[in-house]
């Protein structure tokens, strides 16, 4: 990390440079952090809302500062001789960027979660809009649906009294008919010629 963040000296820095062109397995180490390094150098963190608490981060932040000027404070008061600020410093950054690094894993992890939930609360509005509009549809359907086959019956039941009235009609004439003609048969009187014909 040393090497990345260019906290070398130049010698020891050609060393790595040296050992790097020899070593792939570093090689690709080194790579991943520069990506990583990259990665997070362009993320963003979304605008604050104003009004918004401070965020935890800040206070961890405040906190570990607090801390290193206590350290520094303390070895100095302590220490008989003149404190060599590169050695305390050496001392303590690896712990604190560790703990600066874990902050920030832990705050790009809740504004992960924190997109996930509100992703999917618009998919369930979005889904629950769909399922509606898709009811009402149906239900329009079904409504000209049934004024069609109601339309329809409607005019069977028409046809089917029409065809009644119809039948009823031909019935009665043929009884009008019928009637008329037993009239006839009932009327008739056998001729005179017929009476003396010489088989009776």
């Amino acid at each position: 990390m040393s090497y990345l963040y260019d906290e070398v000296t130049a010698e020891e820095h050609s060393n790595l440079a040296a050992h790097l062109a020899v070593c792939p397995d570093c090689k690709s180490r080194i790579d991943d952090w520069r990506v990583a390094w990259t990665n997070l150098d362009a993320w963003q963190l979304p605008a604050k809302r104003p009004g918004a608490a401070p965020a935890r981060p800040l206070v961890r932040w405040a906190a570990a500062a607090a801390l290193v000027l206590g350290l520094g404070f303390g070895v100095g008061r302590l220490a008989s001789a003149p404190v060599n600020a590169d050695k305390v410093r050496a001392a303590i950054e690896p712990k604190i960027r560790q703990e600066l690094r874990q902050e920030f894993a832990e705050m790009l992890r809740h504004e992960l979660d924190r997109a996930a939930s509100a992703t999917l609360a618009a998919s369930g509005d979005q889904t629950r809009n769909v399922l509606s509009d898709y009811i009402k549809a149906v239900e329009s359907k079904r409504a000209q649906d049934n004024q069609a086959i109601y339309a329809a019956l409607d005019k069977l039941e028409s046809q089917r009294i029409a065809d009644l009235l119809s039948l009823k009609k031909d019935v009665d004439t043929v009884a009008v008919l019928t009637d008329a003609g037993l009239r006839q048969l009932a009327n008739y009187t056998q001729p005179a010629n017929f009476a003396n014909s010489p088989q009776n």
